[in-house]
């Protein structure tokens, strides 16, 4: 036996307390020692830590089941120790700071921005898909018009119209709901117009029984004036009077274009042409204002009246009553309708009819307007962290603090934030009666922007302001565009569903 005084001993006893000191180096770490020895992976050395002193190498084999991986990822991501409780405490009460301490190497003390994104986008988006919140949502409303009373399903089309209601980060379960208890047979309906019955008049006077005298063209204000011909004076009569018939008839277009519109009246078995007609061969003239809408009020009726007043003056003018323009052709149109026109989508074209049937079913299905921006926001999000540390490059450059790297990080801090403040407004308009939470959620992002570029930066107020809006305004355009392509993207799916 050696003592200890001999150089093999030396060496022996060197090699027993690496041995000593490799084997309590595998317990001072999380990785399982069933992955790891005491001699590197990679060059053989006797490993004293978690990585080889001489080549660098982590000792771990990474031999695990899919559960120990799902397992240690999730507690590395989601790791709740002191670090990540004190990195969200100053994220929020001091903004700016952890981004400008991290980025200037004490990187210890804050949890990494890429844990802090992983963690709040997994968060975000895992309960946006669980809770299938869509993103926005687009649903319409059948209310009554000004002036009509009583519940919608009582009301004639003529009474009700189409109001659209927007609505953001709303959950599936409850925009069904909503959906259960509109009519959308009648939706599609109002969006195609209601058929009324109208009056008909192409312009020519030969219509009427009689033409206008000159007399009448001249009282009527319809006679060219000789203003009116001052580069001209070599008009002869009948060329003015041609004017003036053609001014004559276009007062009538006018009068008559109101009087439709105050003839658009509910829908019985005998319309309100054919009781206007039957009311002057009877000689009992029909009193229309009564006859509008039994459902309108008072108000709408005097107004009404006060209308067909104005109409019979202005007819008089004219040497005309109402009984003329009842002598017109009576025509079926529609009535207030959305023109939706026509087009192409992927070489398939589309009537008018067809797109009002696409967005019906947009309406029914609000999943269907999300599905491009569910599937890929997540991913686009993601890369939209570069391209903010870029537009920031663009804004406020300096050698010493605002490099690429310092942007990256502090961009990266900011979209975690941001996607905190955003899951709490989810959660509160979903658990909550709060309303307004997206103008708080706005206003939130609007102070905390600048205050940390100031802190991260170090910049004057002024420069800070400007160009945190202004990166702010360019992200958002660039977010909007993206939202935009990815909802036209789904709404081409929708079509191709249709088309089936």
């Amino acid at each position: 036996m050696m003592s200890s005084s001999e150089p093999g001993a030396s060496v022996g006893d060197a090699e027993a307390a690496s041995l000593i000191a490799a084997e309590g180096a595998l317990l001072r770490d999380s990785i399982p020692d069933e992955n790891q020895q005491i001699g590197c992976f990679s060059c053989g050395k006797v490993m004293l830590g978690l990585f080889c002193h001489d080549c660098g190498q982590k000792n771990d084999d990474y031999r695990r089941s899919i559960w120990s991986l799902f397992s240690e990822t999730f507690v590395s991501v989601f790791s709740l120790e002191n670090r990540m409780w004190r990195t969200w405490l100053v994220l929020l009460s001091k903004p700016g700071q952890v981004s400008r301490e991290f980025s200037d190497g004490k990187r210890t003390k804050w949890t990494s921005p890429v844990r802090i994104y992983l963690a709040l986008s997994i968060l975000l988006f895992g309960y946006m898909s669980l809770t299938e919140t869509r993103m926005f949502s687009i649903r319409t409303d059948i209310v009554p018009k000004s002036g009509f009373i009583g519940a919608v399903e009582d009301l004639d089309d003529a009474a009700v119209e189409l109001v659209p209601d927007f609505g953001f980060f709303k959950r599936q379960a409850e925009l069904d709901q909503l959906n259960s208890e509109t009519d959308f047979n009648r939706v599609a309906r109002l969006m195609s117009g209601v058929p009324r019955q109208v009056f008909s008049f192409d312009g020519g006077l030969s219509l009427f029984d009689d033409l206008p005298t000159d007399e009448i063209l001249k009282s009527s204000g319809s006679w060219p004036t000789v203003l009116d011909n001052q580069d001209d004076e070599s008009l002869t009569l009948e060329q003015i009077r041609v004017q003036a018939l053609n001014r004559y008839s276009e007062k009538i277009e006018n009068i008559l274009e109101t009087y439709n519109d105050l003839l658009f009246v509910t829908e019985s078995p005998e319309t309100i042409g054919d009781r206007i007609l039957k009311s002057e061969k009877t000689g009992s003239p029909l009193d229309i204002s009564s006859e509008i809408g039994p459902t309108v009020t008072e108000a709408v009726k005097r107004s009404t009246r006060n209308a067909l007043i104005e109409i019979d003056k202005k007819l008089e003018t004219l040497g005309k009553t109402r009984s003329d323009l009842h002598s017109l052709p009576i025509e079926l149109t529609n009535g207030f309708g959305i023109n939706f026109g026509s087009g192409t989508v992927n070489g398939v074209a589309l009537s008018e009819v067809d797109i009002q049937n696409i967005i019906v079913q947009l309406l029914r299905n609000p999943a269907l307007l999300n599905e491009g921006i569910s599937q890929y926001l997540p991913r686009i999000m993601f890369l939209m962290m570069p391209f903010a540390a870029l537009i920031g490059l663009v804004f406020i450059r300096g050698r010493q603090t605002a490099l690429l790297y310092d942007h990256l990080v502090h961009a990266t801090y900011i979209h975690a934030v941001t996607f905190a403040f955003l899951l709490f407004l989810i959660l509160f308009s979903h658990w909550t009666p709060l309303g307004g939470m997206s103008q708080v959620f706005l206003i939130g992002i609007a102070i905390y922007l600048p205050l940390s570029a100031k802190s991260m930066f170090k910049r004057g107020w002024f420069k800070t302001i400007f160009a945190s809006y202004s990166i702010a305004a360019l992200y958002g355009l660039t977010m909007f565009i993206v939202v935009t392509l990815l909802t036209a993207q789904s709404i081409i799916n929708a079509t191709n569903i249709s088309s089936i």
